[in-house]
Formats: C-alpha cells, structure tokens, sequence
C-alpha cells in the first residue's frame, strides 16, 4: 500500500470499502467507565474492495424480430409473459396471419384443379397412345398381307401383280404414317404433361412460400432462455414494450433471449478508479432481491473508453464486465448486484474502527480510552468506510497495540 499522504487518502479510497462481516469482533463496541462507549485496536488482514452498482445480462443472447415480409406492419396477437423460461421451439410471439389464409386456399384450390388435370391429360393420353399402337398394328398387318399376296402372284399376269404391288406400296405407306403419328403423339404428351407439371411445380412453390410467411408469422425460440420484452418508440417518442394487438414494423427487434447458462455483471467505473480494476481480479456480488446469496466471479473486460455515467453531468466512467462463476436460476438479466471488487489486501495490519478516529487539521487522532480526553496521533495506512489500518510502529508515537480501548465517535473539536 503506498504511504499515507495527510487529509488526501479519504479522497484517494473514498470508494474503497471492506467485508465488515470479517471484522464482527473488532466492531463491538461496548459501555466504559463514565458512559463512553468504546472500541477495541485489533490486528490482522484488512481485505481492501471496490464497491459499485452493476447489473446482470447474459453473456449470450438473441434478439427476435418480426419476418421480414411486404407487409409495412404486422400485429401481434399472441405473447408469451416475460420472464417466461423457455425450450429451443418454443413459440415466443404470433403475428396475425389472416391476410395470407385466403391466398393460401387459392392456392391449394389451383393444385387441386392441376392436379386432377393432369391426371385427366395423362388418362386421355393413354387412351390415344394405345389408339396409335393398334392402328401401327393393323398397318402392319396389311402390309404383310399385301407382301404375301404379291408373292402368290409372281406367276400370274403383269396387270394383276402391278395392282399387287400397289397395295403393298399403300400398306407400307400406311404402316410408316402410324409409327409417325405415335412418335408425334408421344412427342406432343410428353410436352403436354411437361406444361401440367410446370403449372403444379409454380402452384406448389407459391404454396411453400405462403406457409413459410405464415409459418414465420410465429417465432421460436432459437436457444433456451428467458423471455424479455424490448422497448419500443411509438409515433410520439414514448418508449413502451410491446403488447397483444400493437403493429409492429418488420426488423424491428421485440423480444430477446438470453441464455441464462453463462451471466455476467455489468457496471460503470468512475475514472478516477480506473488504474485499481484491471481483468482477472476477484468479484464478489450480492442481488438486492436475494441479499443472502453470495456470487463470485472476476473481471474479463474493461472499455477502452470512458463514457459519461449520466447524461448532461460531465462525470466519466469505465464500462466494466465481470463474469459470474457457474449458473444459477436465481439470476436474472436487469437485476441489480452490488459488486464488490477485490483489491488485495492490507496484511497484518493494526485496525482501527473508523468510528474511533477523527482527522483534524490534516493529522488522524484516536482518544484511548485510558488517557481520555488526550488524543493520540496515527498514521494511517488504508483507509475503507468501516476501518483504518493504522501504522504499527510505536518509535514515533503512532503505535497502538492490539487490545487497546478506544473511545468511539470522540468529539470534533475540543471541548
């Protein structure tokens, strides 16, 4: 600890404090001779902490906002309660979704219409296929017919096997213009049903995007977690959280999810501490909701800037962030704690109950109670809210051996 230097320790430590529960015996006081009360001079270790007001978030959360859909503004009509804890897939928020329920039904109206078309083209179809494949069938059959009579008129006379011949030329001809006609119909089925499928694959794609808008209507919890209502600014600047049939424009975070597995404490240190806190010092902290409960952590980061502690006062802090060790239900994001930071220590020291010591004129004096009402200068070491470390040397008249009686909250002045 450095020296002590006169009336200016209160304002070097006015924010340092200490565990006054570690010094019960120290600070009890008792009735003297004469009605004085008095205090005892112990000696031991003075735990020297910061104190400052912080208050909890979660290390990770998620903001959720409405879909970003064509709408210029989307109405809420389902809420669940903040502070509800809740599962990945949960439904958090619901958006009216009435707007999308009569496309939807179109929609499903026209897949029904295409897809009893097609079914009518495909049977149709087959019907005319197999009208083309009997009618290749019984050209062939002609014209094997006609080929045979030609040969049983190979020796009959020239007239005769020319007019054979003939048929067998108009059967064949006959033959290639049903194989044309198949392959041609098949040709026109195929791109027919291709156009059926097309206008189904259009419908159905309207269909899915439709259900993913009203699907998105609803959102979901993406991580487990609590959940907590965003602040919105209305048309006239007021800040309110969102609630059951407000409009709320698309992108505009309402809800966020932290993730109450990791939490942290947040807090702004004055500037003139800003040497004393640096990352991986200890962090005890207390909720004013469940003041019993004892947390602890340390300290992962420190802003690099100092930003104002209150708009408009000129007064600078640092933005502090310590990380609490382990989880625990009882913690919550926007609770309060009272954060005490760890400095180190004051080790075998002389304490002395701050009540016992005046400073006057830049010197600190104690009244033992045996020399009552003489003073006795000393000379301080660190200073906290509850306790003085006191030098132990007695070679120039500062030293108080453990035990001594003090009288507690002496006069100012002299009397």
């Amino acid at each position: 600890m450095p020296g002590y230097q006169g009336a200016s320790i209160l304002t070097t430590l006015r924010r340092i404090s200490f565990r006054p529960w570690l010094l019960l015996p120290l600070l009890a006081g008792c009735a003297g001779d004469g009605g004085l009360d008095v205090v005892r001079v112990e000696r031991g270790a003075l735990p020297l902490v910061m104190v400052e007001t912080g208050e909890i978030a979660a290390v990770r959360a998620q903001d959720l906002r409405p879909p970003q859909d064509w709408q210029s503004s989307l109405t809420i009509v389902e809420l669940a309660p903040e502070g509800t804890v809740v599962a990945v897939g949960d439904t958090v928020a619901r958006f009216d979704d009435s707007s999308l329920a009569r496309p939807l039904a179109d929609v499903e109206d026209r897949l029904r219409n295409l897809a009893a078309q097609r079914e009518g083209t495909v049977a149709s179809q087959s019907s005319q296929r197999q009208a083309l494949v009997d009618a290749v069938a019984m050209a062939e059959l002609s014209r094997e017919q006609a080929l045979l009579q030609l040969t049983k008129l190979q020796f009959e006379s020239q007239t005769r096997r020319q007019e054979s011949q003939l048929t067998a030329e108009r059967a064949r001809i006959a033959l290639d213009e049903a194989r044309a006609k198949l392959v041609a119909q098949a040709v026109l089925d195929s791109l027919a049903l291709a156009k059926a499928d097309l206008e189904l694959d259009d419908a159905r794609t309207e269909r899915a995007s439709l259900l993913e808008r009203r699907r998105a209507r609803s959102l979901l919890a993406p991580l487990p977690g609590l959940v907590v209502y965003l602040e919105q600014e209305d048309r006239q600047g007021k800040r309110t959280k969102p609630r059951v049939g407000d409009a709320i424009d698309p992108w505009r975070p309402i809800i966020q999810i932290p993730d109450l597995s990791a939490m942290q404490v947040t807090m702004m240190v004055h500037e003139v501490d800003r040497h004393r806190v640096a990352t991986g010092l200890p962090v005890t902290l207390r909720l004013e909701a469940y003041p019993e409960a004892v947390f602890t952590g340390r300290i992962e980061s420190v802003a690099r800037l100092a930003a104002e502690l209150e708009a408009g006062t000129g007064v600078r802090g640092f933005a502090t962030v310590a990380r609490i060790d382990g989880s625990d239900p009882r913690l919550r994001p926007g609770m309060t704690a009272i954060v005490e930071i760890g400095l180190g220590e004051v080790a075998d020291a002389v304490l002395v109950p701050r009540s016992a010591v005046v400073e006057r004129d830049g010197e600190w004096l104690v009244y033992p109670r045996a020399d009552w009402p003489r003073p006795q200068p000393v000379r301080p070491v660190a200073v906290t809210a509850m306790t003085v470390a006191v030098a132990s040397g007695a070679a120039d008249g500062t030293g108080l051996p453990a035990g001594t009686e003090l009288v507690a909250a002496p006069p100012k002045e002299e009397e």
